[in-house]
Protein backbone atom coordinates (compact mmCIF):
# COMPACT_ATOMS: atom_id res chain seq x y z
CA UNK A 1 0.00 0.00 0.00
CA UNK A 2 1.98 3.71 -1.13
CA UNK A 3 2.48 5.52 1.20
CA UNK A 4 0.55 3.97 4.67
CA UNK A 5 1.88 1.18 7.25
CA UNK A 6 2.78 -2.31 6.30
CA UNK A 7 1.21 -4.16 8.55
CA UNK A 8 -1.86 -2.26 10.86
CA UNK A 9 -2.88 -4.92 12.71
CA UNK A 10 -1.51 -8.43 14.22
CA UNK A 11 -1.89 -11.30 11.99
CA UNK A 12 -3.15 -13.44 14.51
CA UNK A 13 -6.49 -11.71 13.97
CA UNK A 14 -6.84 -12.35 10.25
CA UNK A 15 -9.22 -15.19 9.63
CA UNK A 16 -7.93 -18.66 8.58
CA UNK A 17 -10.26 -18.67 5.96
CA UNK A 18 -12.71 -16.74 4.09
CA UNK A 19 -16.03 -17.51 5.22
CA UNK A 20 -17.49 -16.83 1.61
CA UNK A 21 -19.83 -19.72 0.04
CA UNK A 22 -19.17 -18.62 -3.61
CA UNK A 23 -15.50 -17.73 -4.98
CA UNK A 24 -13.64 -14.83 -5.95
CA UNK A 25 -12.03 -15.76 -8.83
CA UNK A 26 -8.44 -14.16 -9.33
CA UNK A 27 -6.55 -14.54 -12.95
CA UNK A 28 -2.59 -14.96 -13.30
CA UNK A 29 0.08 -13.37 -15.76
CA UNK A 30 0.51 -17.65 -15.79
CA UNK A 31 -3.05 -18.18 -16.92
CA UNK A 32 -3.81 -19.74 -13.46
CA UNK A 33 -7.19 -19.06 -11.91
CA UNK A 34 -7.33 -18.60 -7.84
CA UNK A 35 -10.16 -18.51 -5.49
CA UNK A 36 -9.58 -15.24 -3.16
CA UNK A 37 -12.44 -16.19 -1.15
CA UNK A 38 -9.89 -19.32 -0.10
CA UNK A 39 -6.81 -18.64 -0.52
CA UNK A 40 -4.35 -21.54 0.31
CA UNK A 41 -0.46 -21.12 0.36
CA UNK A 42 -0.64 -23.66 -2.41
CA UNK A 43 -2.03 -21.07 -4.27
CA UNK A 44 1.21 -19.08 -4.22
CA UNK A 45 3.01 -19.37 -7.53
CA UNK A 46 6.22 -16.92 -7.62
CA UNK A 47 5.94 -16.67 -11.10
CA UNK A 48 2.91 -15.08 -10.96
CA UNK A 49 3.59 -12.22 -7.88
CA UNK A 50 7.01 -11.14 -9.66
CA UNK A 51 5.28 -10.86 -12.61
CA UNK A 52 2.37 -8.65 -10.94
CA UNK A 53 4.55 -6.89 -8.19
CA UNK A 54 6.74 -6.34 -11.46
CA UNK A 55 4.13 -4.12 -13.52
CA UNK A 56 2.08 -2.46 -10.85
CA UNK A 57 3.44 0.70 -10.24
CA UNK A 58 3.93 3.03 -6.42
CA UNK A 59 1.81 5.76 -6.37
CA UNK A 60 -0.90 5.24 -8.90
CA UNK A 61 2.20 6.16 -11.47
CA UNK A 62 2.72 9.43 -10.60
CA UNK A 63 6.42 9.43 -10.27
CA UNK A 64 7.19 11.93 -12.76
CA UNK A 65 9.19 11.01 -16.38
CA UNK A 66 9.77 7.07 -14.56
CA UNK A 67 7.68 4.01 -13.88
CA UNK A 68 8.87 2.52 -10.18
CA UNK A 69 7.48 -0.15 -9.16
CA UNK A 70 6.32 -2.10 -6.37
CA UNK A 71 8.92 -5.29 -6.78
CA UNK A 72 11.59 -2.52 -7.24
CA UNK A 73 10.33 -0.60 -3.52
CA UNK A 74 10.08 -4.45 -1.74
CA UNK A 75 13.34 -4.90 -3.17
CA UNK A 76 14.64 -2.08 -1.39
CA UNK A 77 13.03 -2.78 2.05
CA UNK A 78 14.78 -6.34 1.69
CA UNK A 79 18.07 -4.75 1.01
CA UNK A 80 17.84 -2.59 4.07
CA UNK A 81 16.16 -4.82 6.52
CA UNK A 82 19.49 -5.76 8.47
CA UNK A 83 21.15 -9.79 8.97
CA UNK A 84 18.40 -11.63 9.92
CA UNK A 85 16.54 -13.96 7.53
CA UNK A 86 13.31 -13.61 8.29
CA UNK A 87 13.03 -10.08 8.57
CA UNK A 88 14.47 -9.67 4.98
CA UNK A 89 12.41 -12.45 3.29
CA UNK A 90 9.48 -10.43 4.81
CA UNK A 91 10.58 -7.31 4.00
CA UNK A 92 10.72 -8.42 0.60
CA UNK A 93 7.17 -9.72 0.83
CA UNK A 94 6.00 -6.93 2.52
CA UNK A 95 3.32 -5.66 -0.11
CA UNK A 96 3.69 -9.13 -2.16
CA UNK A 97 -0.64 -9.06 -1.09
CA UNK A 98 -0.67 -6.46 -3.90
CA UNK A 99 -0.27 -8.99 -6.60
CA UNK A 100 -3.48 -10.29 -6.20
CA UNK A 101 -5.19 -6.96 -4.64
CA UNK A 102 -3.08 -4.51 -6.49
CA UNK A 103 -1.53 -1.64 -4.54
CA UNK A 104 -4.80 0.55 -2.68
CA UNK A 105 -3.27 3.88 -2.00
CA UNK A 106 -3.78 5.78 1.16
CA UNK A 107 -5.34 8.16 -0.73
CA UNK A 108 -7.92 5.91 -1.96
CA UNK A 109 -8.25 5.21 1.25
CA UNK A 110 -8.67 8.24 2.81
CA UNK A 111 -11.28 8.95 0.07
CA UNK A 112 -13.22 6.12 0.89
CA UNK A 113 -13.19 7.06 4.92
CA UNK A 114 -14.37 10.14 3.51
CA UNK A 115 -17.54 9.16 1.83
CA UNK A 116 -18.05 6.50 4.36
CA UNK A 117 -18.69 9.21 7.02
CA UNK A 118 -15.39 10.01 7.82
CA UNK A 119 -15.14 6.49 9.81
CA UNK A 120 -12.48 4.22 9.15
CA UNK A 121 -14.21 1.16 8.54
CA UNK A 122 -12.75 1.37 4.74
CA UNK A 123 -9.31 0.89 5.94
CA UNK A 124 -9.84 -1.87 8.47
CA UNK A 125 -11.90 -4.00 6.03
CA UNK A 126 -8.58 -3.26 3.70
CA UNK A 127 -5.95 -4.20 6.14
CA UNK A 128 -8.22 -7.02 7.18
CA UNK A 129 -8.24 -8.38 2.96
CA UNK A 130 -4.34 -7.87 2.67
CA UNK A 131 -3.71 -9.55 6.27
CA UNK A 132 -5.81 -12.65 5.05
CA UNK A 133 -3.70 -12.74 1.62
CA UNK A 134 -1.03 -12.03 3.79
CA UNK A 135 -1.24 -15.43 5.44
CA UNK A 136 -1.19 -17.92 2.45
CA UNK A 137 1.91 -15.79 1.22
CA UNK A 138 3.56 -16.38 4.27
CA UNK A 139 3.01 -20.16 4.37
CA UNK A 140 4.14 -20.16 0.91
CA UNK A 141 7.33 -19.13 1.91
CA UNK A 142 7.59 -21.29 5.27
CA UNK A 143 6.91 -18.45 7.67
CA UNK A 144 4.87 -18.69 10.27
CA UNK A 145 2.00 -15.83 10.29
CA UNK A 146 2.28 -15.50 14.20
CA UNK A 147 6.14 -15.54 13.76
CA UNK A 148 5.89 -12.82 11.39
CA UNK A 149 3.79 -10.67 13.33
CA UNK A 150 6.35 -10.22 15.64
CA UNK A 151 8.21 -8.36 12.40
CA UNK A 152 5.59 -6.23 12.02
CA UNK A 153 6.77 -2.77 14.27
CA UNK A 154 10.44 -3.17 12.43
CA UNK A 155 8.65 -3.93 8.87
CA UNK A 156 6.50 -0.77 9.40
CA UNK A 157 9.32 1.29 10.90
CA UNK A 158 11.28 0.37 7.22
CA UNK A 159 8.83 1.15 5.24
CA UNK A 160 8.48 4.16 6.76
CA UNK A 161 11.82 5.33 5.79
CA UNK A 162 11.70 3.52 2.09
CA UNK A 163 8.36 5.74 1.93
CA UNK A 164 10.88 9.07 2.59
CA UNK A 165 13.26 7.84 0.08
CA UNK A 166 10.98 7.42 -2.49
CA UNK A 167 9.32 11.04 -1.63
CA UNK A 168 13.17 12.68 -2.23
CA UNK A 169 13.71 10.43 -5.13
CA UNK A 170 10.98 9.63 -7.32
CA UNK A 171 8.10 12.09 -6.63
CA UNK A 172 8.04 15.87 -8.23
CA UNK A 173 6.87 18.29 -5.65
CA UNK A 174 5.78 21.26 -7.11
CA UNK A 175 7.88 24.10 -5.70
CA UNK A 176 9.25 22.11 -3.74
CA UNK A 177 6.32 21.65 -1.57
CA UNK A 178 4.50 18.47 -0.21
CA UNK A 179 1.50 17.35 2.15
CA UNK A 180 3.82 14.09 3.50
CA UNK A 181 4.49 16.41 6.71
CA UNK A 182 7.26 14.58 9.11
CA UNK A 183 8.98 11.67 7.63
CA UNK A 184 11.40 9.16 8.85
CA UNK A 185 14.88 9.50 8.09
CA UNK A 186 15.52 8.35 4.14
CA UNK A 187 17.93 6.10 3.37
CA UNK A 188 21.50 6.99 2.34
CA UNK A 189 21.22 4.80 -0.92
CA UNK A 190 19.62 7.08 -3.76
CA UNK A 191 16.65 5.28 -5.83
CA UNK A 192 17.29 4.87 -9.87
CA UNK A 193 13.84 3.42 -11.31
CA UNK A 194 14.37 -0.07 -12.61
CA UNK A 195 11.80 -0.39 -15.02
CA UNK A 196 9.54 -3.87 -15.23
CA UNK A 197 12.16 -6.06 -16.60
CA UNK A 198 15.06 -5.57 -13.83
CA UNK A 199 12.62 -5.60 -11.62
CA UNK A 200 11.39 -8.79 -11.81
CA UNK A 201 14.57 -10.04 -12.35
CA UNK A 202 16.08 -8.43 -8.88
CA UNK A 203 12.86 -9.30 -7.12
CA UNK A 204 12.86 -13.13 -8.67
CA UNK A 205 16.93 -13.26 -7.58
CA UNK A 206 15.92 -12.21 -4.15
CA UNK A 207 13.22 -15.03 -3.72
CA UNK A 208 15.71 -17.75 -5.02
CA UNK A 209 17.99 -16.71 -1.95
CA UNK A 210 15.52 -18.26 0.22
CA UNK A 211 14.84 -21.02 -2.61
CA UNK A 212 11.54 -19.56 -3.76
CA UNK A 213 11.41 -20.13 -7.36
CA UNK A 214 10.42 -16.80 -9.08
CA UNK A 215 11.21 -17.50 -12.28
CA UNK A 216 9.59 -21.03 -13.01
CA UNK A 217 7.29 -21.93 -15.72
CA UNK A 218 5.44 -24.88 -13.94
Amino acid sequence: MTAGPTMTASLDTAPATSTRAAPVWKHMASGRVVDLANLTADDIHWPDIVAALSRIARFDGATGNCLYTVAQHCCIAHDHAGEDETARLLALLHDAHEALIGDITTPTVELLEHIDGARDYPGRLIASAKRYIDRAIFGAAGINPTHAATYEPMIRALDQRVLATEVRDVLVCAGGKTFWGQLAAPLATRIKPWGPDKAAEEFAARLGLYGLDGRGAS
